[in-house]
């Protein structure tokens, strides 16, 4: 009985799942920059200045604190812990340890930890950083999402439009805005930057700060502070 007790614990803590494997996982780290993807079939490590190993995506192991991927050359694991990537302060909802011929990586994975509802970014803010790093000295940009209208200053000129804001996705556009030529590259480029992220489909997450953070392709973000009331 103590046997099959214990053979029962086990397989608790680590059996692989039946049901279908979780897929369209993706995890990433800072220090050094490298990401991984998982989908149904492959299992994807890229770094810069490595080889990107793909293998045949195993099967999920199921744990009490997580979920692990176990191949000859990648192994994943993850802890249903809260996890910040450590640039743009997005939270995610693993924190995850990748093991690569040899080689361990430590970051973050899963979803963001988005706002549940669309009240929670309503109201004027101020653009901090763009990607994790300051705005332009000089610049003040800023973004106000009221009643379905988003309006702003995006460095140089003025923008206003419609969003829309559902399951942590943000969606605005068409955007119209004043022609003012900027005074300087920097600020010229800003604006593109700002004017083109919010041009996405966006995720939108909240760190612990309070602040937002909107996350597009390529891993391009913009945090945002709330303005005081």
């Amino acid at each position: 009985m103590r046997l099959i007790l214990a053979a029962g614990l086990i397989a608790a803590t680590a059996l692989p799942a039946a049901a279908q494997p979780r897929t369209n996982y993706r995890a990433s780290g800072t220090e050094p920059f490298w990401s991984l993807t998982i989908d149904a079939r492959t299992m994807r490590f890229e770094a810069p200045g490595r080889p990107t190993v793909s293998v045949a995506a195993p099967r999920v192991i199921h744990g009490f604190a997580g979920e692990m991927w176990q191949t000859r050359r990648i192994n994943v694991n993850t802890v249903h812990k809260s996890c910040s990537d450590g640039m743009s302060d997005r939270v995610y909802g693993d924190t995850v340890t990748v093991r690569v011929d040899g080689r361990t990586y430590q970051g973050c994975g899963g979803d963001l930890a988005a706002p549940a509802h669309s009240d929670l970014i309503g109201g004027a803010w101020r653009i901090e950083a763009l990607s994790g790093r300051p705005v332009a000295r000089g610049t003040a940009p800023s973004v106000t999402f009221r009643d379905g209208r988003v309006s702003g200053n995006a460095s140089c000129n003025r923008f206003n439009g419609s969003y829309r804001f559902e399951r942590g996705r943000l969606t605005t556009g068409p955007l119209a805005s004043t022609k003012m030529a900027c005074a300087d590259r920097a600020r010229n480029v800003q604006e593109t930057t700002i004017l083109r992220l919010l041009g996405e489909r966006v995720t939108v997450s909240r760190n612990r700060g309070g602040k937002l953070v909107l996350s597009g392709a390529g891993g391009r973000t913009m945090t945002l502070v709330a303005e005081r009331r």
